[in-house]
């Protein structure tokens, strides 16, 4: 298990490498199944991290956050308008439950956080504009797009209040925040080029982005100790 710890990540980084290599060949049989590696194995070493230790009910919302992702990872591996809305339902999920998840870590109120208050700042302003670039061509996504970048700003909004606590300031700063920027960051491109560019190379940096958010908060998680 010691040797599985050490080596997941680098595992984890070459299926990622290697995803994106098929998008780049248009090896389309194996970009799906290299795609839906990613998060199974990033559930292995929050496991990994986990085994052997005394149970932690705060696993409970990690694990469920990665398998919305998975959900949403299948679904958006399909094409169509039903596809797409389920699997932006099953990211929904994610968002949701890493929300809950760091509001339980949280010791300081949104209201008192400078951090909070300055990711929200920035969320307003990249929202803003992502919606003024995409609102032509959305049509009937308009809505649902609203829906989850409400979910994924609170989301990104709660990491930032982590880092004026003196017990997970060190964390959030290095693996949350960084993991749900690259979230939202991904996220912003796929709704660009979605509904603007429809450049299949883009999928390149959403799949790059998407894959280190979701490492970056899976090693918050195993970080966290209480």
């Amino acid at each position: 298990m010691e040797l599985f710890k050490k080596r997941a990540v680098i595992l984890y980084l070459f299926i990622l490498i290697a995803h994106c290599s098929f998008i780049y060949l248009e090896w389309n049989s194996w970009r799906f199944y290299s795609k839906l590696l990613l998060v199974p194995s990033l559930m292995l070493l929050l496991y990994a991290h986990y085994f052997g230790n005394k149970w932690n009910k705060k696993f409970l919302l990690p694990l469920a956050a990665l398998a919305g992702s998975f959900l949403g990872d299948l679904l958006l591996a399909f094409d169509g308008a039903t596809f797409f809305l389920l699997g932006m339902l099953g990211f929904m999920v994610t968002h949701i439950c890493n929300s809950f998840y760091f509001y339980s870590l949280s010791k300081v109120q949104i209201k008192e956080s400078k951090n909070a208050k300055l990711a929200l700042l920035i969320l307003t302003i990249t929202c803003s504009l992502l919606v003024f670039v995409i609102k032509d061509n959305t049509g009937p996504f308009f809505l649902p797009i609203i829906i989850y970048m409400i979910l994924i700003s609170v989301m990104a909004i709660l990491s930032a209040n982590l880092a004026d606590s003196k017990w997970y300031n060190n964390i959030a700063i290095h693996y949350f925040i960084p993991g749900a920027g690259l979230f939202v960051l991904s996220d912003g491109i796929l709704a660009i080029n979605k509904f603007n560019l429809q450049d299949p190379s883009m999928d390149i940096f959403v799949m790059l982005t998407y894959g280190l958010a979701q490492l970056y908060l899976v090693m918050g998680y195993y970080r966290v100790k209480n």
